[in-house]
């Protein structure tokens, strides 16, 4: 069963409809809407923004695959975009450069900066725009998905651009990696990157009452009023899923498609057992993900 539908597949569109959805609630896509700010994950957004809005340089969010790390680098980037006389936002969705240069450059594409030849040209160009914009009053986001696939070349870009500060404002530019736990690695190999990490965050599952409060949040933010699962479903969901957001939302998905089979209207424990085994059966391995 593909449970990869899009809101313009007819099936799962009269499916949602017949439910109350205006909308598709379990897309796995990090849309910022669908964020659910659970105490951990509202804890997170907070913080890291301290270290953007306070200008103090480097924050890591550390979580396994599924936890929601990318959503976080979403919403951020969602509120920094919106500021658009104060914040100027670069979204690196890999970390994984082959060499310091070519990390240099794909940061100076995503914030608009000319192209230089040459390392050291290209450096003085980022530098005099990260100046430009500070006398601006702007402040310089830069958010790095997959943190844990960075190298040495990755390492240096990071440790240099933290370097570039004013001792009246702060940092010109600031940083929020976001990796799996291999990150932790990266980081204890560099201690003198290491040492420059203002806040160190790692995510954790969700609850059993953070993931039915996840669902609901969901649900109401697609336009649905009543409950989406019983209690019973909502202990099976959140044993078989381990509190995985990801997992959460996938099983959900299919358990839509379950639904518009067997005609209910709110998914039981029947439902969402089978839309367990589903979710075993089709998953792709970690190592492959």
């Amino acid at each position: 069963m593909n449970n990869e539908y899009t809101a313009r597949d007819p099936q799962r569109r009269l499916v949602l409809q017949e439910l109350g959805f205006q909308e598709e609630p379990f897309t796995r896509a990090a849309d910022p809407r669908f964020l659910y700010l659970s105490s951990g994950h509202g804890r997170i957004l907070n913080g890291v923004q301290d270290v953007i809005e306070l200008r103090r340089g480097l924050a890591v969010v550390e979580g396994a695959y599924g936890l929601g790390k990318s959503s976080i680098g979403r919403r951020l980037e969602s509120i920094y975009r919106l500021q658009v006389l104060t914040y100027q936002v670069a979204y690196l969705y890999s970390s994984g450069y082959e060499s310091e240069f070519a990390a240099l450059n794909d940061i100076c594409y995503a914030l608009g900066v000319g192209p230089r030849r040459g390392l050291t040209k290209q450096w003085r160009e980022l530098e005099t725009y990260l100046v430009d914009q500070t006398q601006n009053n702007k402040n310089v986001v830069i958010i790095i998905d997959d943190a844990q696939q960075m190298n040495p070349g990755t390492l240096t870009f990071v440790h240099k651009i933290y370097n570039f500060e004013s001792t009246r404002i702060g940092k010109l530019s600031q940083q929020d990696d976001l990796g799996q736990p291999e990150i932790r690695r990266i980081f204890d190999e560099r201690p003198e990157i290491g040492s420059r990490v203002d806040v160190w965050y790692k995510m954790n599952e969700l609850t059993l009452e953070e993931t039915f409060g996840l669902i609901n949040f969901r649900s109401s933010v697609a336009g649905r009023k009543d409950p989406f699962l019983t209690r019973t479903a909502l202990v099976t969901l959140w044993e078989s899923s381990r509190g995985v957001p990801r997992s959460i939302v996938s099983i959900c998905s299919t358990a839509v498609d379950l639904m518009g089979q067997r005609g209910k209207s709110v998914a039981d424990d029947d439902i969402i057992q089978q839309a367990v085994a589903i979710h075993i059966e089709t998953r792709i391995p970690q190592s492959e993900q």
